[in-house]
């Protein structure tokens, strides 16, 4: 090629004839074939001489983002030989050749022509030309799909990779990740003729993939700083920059169809500058702090700005046009994508390591907790005056033994009659001097009599002034022989002989009951006869009368229900951030017209052995939506909160009753609690798991209650939907009695790190409730508050409470 000539289009050169009129001297001489004269939307004229070729050529224009483009193949005597109509404006199919370039073939000549052309471009005004054989034209045609088709596949596995992170792990800059790239090589694609070449040759007269794809870069590329350092410590001014780019393309994107083509693709490049420039500048930041991300995030984008700067210098003339530097933008850019993932799995990997830490942490506060547990447990099974087992320890056992095969056992009630006597002649202290001299004596025998690794005897101190001692049936009557014997000799405390008075009962296992845990329930009975004979007496089934008592009371519990005899008290609960009654839990009370006042721990159980339980709940639960309405319709949106036994989670029928009543009569957008009891919630949560989980899917908030009494696992407790922890009082007395509240507070630590509602039950004091306030529990229950009250009551209640407050000074 010879020298390139320019020359401004007017409406006096609009056409080919008008411009040959014109004088030689006002063509401009290009400082190279590639030079660009920046962004105009005026109309060029180009001119060449086209050197005598033996041989047919190509010529080929490497713009096919052209806008329009018309080309003049003249003599030596300025006669047309070819004329042709180009640009991306037309139809792929109506090119002079199919190729990703203007290829326009040139006839051997023995004389030089002239090469006329007008440029319509609304972008970089240049008309970079290649004149070679038509072989050679061919052969880097195909070098070009080839490289430019390599890069788009890695683009495309990269982008596809991003868009399967993004389904796995849910994290947003992998989708914009993607969506950045994708517009890129779209971008690149139709820059290098491949898009509307091979992928859409049915192109419509004109296209919008650099105008809109320079924006939509933007966009995405800003989203992509954003979403990407947003758990990250970094600070707000290296954010809002990005999210004002983010609002103006937006902007830019409503405003397209008044901007016209040439703005919106000026100021598409000008953002995608901007940009770029931005996260360069954050990246350095980044450096500069040290920050994890900031090494692949730099790579990437100096390897994509080195890209295209090596393509602008190529395209100026101030590099050779070889392989590298034609594919210099897509390599920069694949290598780009490569740096950018690399840069989000280390995020991954940070994040997860975090997510590591974090668990881990709470891991050990979870194994501190348990070992406070532990030692909690260990203190509440064991009787602290005599150091012997209490009476916890012992149902425990009882309850072990009733699930091993063969169990033969002889349980034995020691009883102190004059105890009481003692303790209010000689004083508390003295009478426990009395305790630990009598314990030493138990001790000593059951050293005697134990065998190397035995069961037996097993010595428990139930009350002050009573024991429990499990003997083998084998050598019983020696063993208790010596027993009497040793025991019943005058106790010698600070020089007094003392007579304790004690008495015997004995229940044998398995020959007088059929559960190993009814031998106490026995013992007890029968020690009430040996309390009148004064001596030692074994169990009889005449004692049994207390189950009539029971199946009484059962048969009065039926008749309570059926005439609607029992009524619900309710207790508020205080929210302490919003200092507001928030929720109230509601408690059964049962007063029988001759038996008086009879507690639910005297009837519940009872019911919850002969299966009565069910209706229990069924009548509790349509009291409590008859109090919710009530409620409503007063205006007061509370939480009620109802207790339901463990049994019930076995009951299907009543479950889906449950749902159904709550569902049918939904008074209140407040949805119903369900407490159930640690206790309970450890024997049962095998298999009541998925009636919790019906439950809670139903609307139906469950919590658990008296935590901190029970041995709940705390894997168990993280799987299942809890929405409340109800911490009991015997924490918190524990708290205030010793002046530490560790575990206390880290009951309420495990509260908030399982995302729980923690309420603290049995607030009584303002020194219990300091603790309280210090540790950031969100709510109290107790009788500082308020007591238990009847419905009507409570409702004047919460008015003068809405009227005062409660404050907490």
């Amino acid at each position: 090629m010879n020298e390139l000539y320019y020359f401004p289009a007017t409406d006096q050169t609009s056409t080919l004839q008008q411009l040959l009129f014109q004088p030689a001297d006002q063509w401009q001489l290009l400082p190279g074939t590639t030079s660009s004269l920046g962004y105009q939307q005026s109309d060029f004229w180009y001119k060449t001489r086209l050197s005598a070729s033996s041989t047919e050529t190509a010529l080929s224009v490497l713009a096919p983002f052209l806008d329009q483009l018309e080309l003049y193949v003249l003599d030596n005597q300025l006669q047309v030989l070819q004329s042709h109509q180009l640009g991306d404006q037309q139809l792929y199919n109506l090119r002079p050749l199919p190729t990703l370039n203007f290829v326009i073939l040139l006839p051997a000549s023995a004389e030089d022509l002239w090469l006329y052309a007008k440029v319509s471009n609304q972008g970089a005004n240049m008309l970079p030309l290649q004149r070679s054989s038509t072989l050679e034209m061919e052969h880097q045609e195909h070098l070009a799909v080839f490289i430019h088709s390599l890069f788009s596949g890695i683009f495309l596995c990269l982008i596809a990779l991003s868009a399967g992170f993004y389904l796995i792990y849910r994290h947003s800059y992998f989708l914009a990740f993607s969506g950045m790239f994708f517009t890129v090589v779209l971008i690149q694609l139709e820059i290098n003729g491949l898009l509307f070449a091979y992928v859409w040759p049915q192109s419509p007269d004109y296209n919008l993939v650099i105008e809109y794809g320079t924006v939509f870069g933007s966009l995405f590329a800003c989203g992509f700083m954003l979403s990407f350092f947003r758990g990250s410590e970094t600070p707000v001014w290296l954010r809002w920059p990005f999210q004002l780019i983010a609002a103006f393309a937006v902007l830019l994107m409503l405003a397209s169809p008044w901007l016209g083509a040439y703005w919106l693709k000026k100021s598409g490049v000008e953002l995608v500058a901007l940009t770029g420039s931005l996260m360069l500048l954050a990246s350095f930041w980044l450096l500069h702090k040290r920050h994890a991300h900031a090494v692949f995030f730099a790579l990437a984008l100096l390897t994509m700005l080195t890209g295209i700067a090596v393509m602008i210098l190529r395209s100026k003339g101030y590099l050779p046009a070889v392989v590298l530097t034609n594919s210099a933008m897509e390599i920069g850019n694949a290598l780009s994508a490569l740096f950018f993932v690399f840069a989000m799995l280390q995020n991954l990997h940070l994040e997860k390591n975090k997510k590591i830490a974090f668990q881990q942490q709470i891991l050990q506060q979870q194994q501190h907790i348990q070992q406070m547990q532990q030692k909690a447990l260990q203190q509440a099974l064991t009787e602290h005056i005599s150091g012997l087992p209490n009476k916890t320890a012992l149902i425990n056992r009882l309850g072990q033994l009733d699930q091993q095969r063969d169990s033969n056992f002889y349980l034995v009630m020691i009883v102190h009659q004059r105890f009481r006597q003692i303790e209010r002649a000689l004083g508390v202290e003295e009478a426990n001097h009395t305790i630990t001299g009598f314990s030493k004596l138990l001790k000593r025998w059951g050293e005697q009599q134990r065998q190397t690794a035995a069961q037996y005897p097993a010595l428990f101190a139930l009350e002050r002034d009573s024991y429990a001692v499990l003997i083998t049936p084998t050598d019983f009557r020696s063993q208790f022989e010596q027993l009497r014997y040793q025991l019943d000799a005058l106790l010698k405390v600070d020089n007094l002989q003392l007579d304790l008075g004690t008495v015997y009962s004995s229940v044998h296992y398995p020959a007088d009951c059929a559960k190993a845990s009814d031998t106490l329930d026995l013992a007890l009975a029968a020690i009430e006869h040996a309390d009148q004979a004064g001596a030692y007496l074994p169990y009889e089934p005449l004692y049994l009368e207390q189950n009539l008592e029971h199946i009484h009371l059962l048969s009065e519990l039926n008749i309570a229900l059926q005439d609607d005899l029992l009524e619900l008290y309710v207790q508020p609960i205080l929210d302490m951030k919003q200092q507001k009654i928030h929720a109230a839990e509601l408690l059964i009370r049962w007063y029988h017209p001759k038996m008086g006042q009879i507690s639910p721990t005297d009837f519940i159980p009872l019911a919850e052995q002969t299966g009565m339980i069910s209706q229990v709940t069924e009548w509790v639960l349509n009291k409590t939506l008859l109090l919710q309405k009530q409620l409503t319709d007063a205006g007061a949106t509370l939480r009620l909160s109802m207790n339901i036994s463990p049994l019930d989670l076995r009951n299907t029928a009543l479950i889906s009753r449950v749902i159904e009543a709550v569902k049918s009569t939904s008074y209140s957008t407040v949805p119903l609690q369900l407490e159930l009891t640690e206790t309970a919630f450890v024997d049962l949560v095998k298999d009541s798991e998925q009636a919790l989980k019906l439950l809670e899917r139903s609307n139906i908030r469950i919590s658990l209650d008296d935590f901190g009494i029970g041995q709940s696992s705390l894997a168990r407790l993280q799987g299942l939907p809890l929405g409340e922890l109800k911490i009991d009082r015997d924490l918190l007395c524990q708290a205030v009695r010793l002046n530490d509240d560790t575990v206390l507070r880290y009951a309420v630590m495990l509260g908030k790190s399982l995302q729980l509602y923690t309420v603290v039950e049995g607030v009584e004091t303002l020194k219990e409730l300091d603790f309280i306030r210090r540790l950031g529990a969100d709510a109290i229950q107790g009788y500082l508050l308020a007591k238990p009250m009847p419905f009507a009551r409570f409702s004047q209640w919460l008015i003068d409470f809405d009227q005062q407050g409660f404050r907490l000074n």
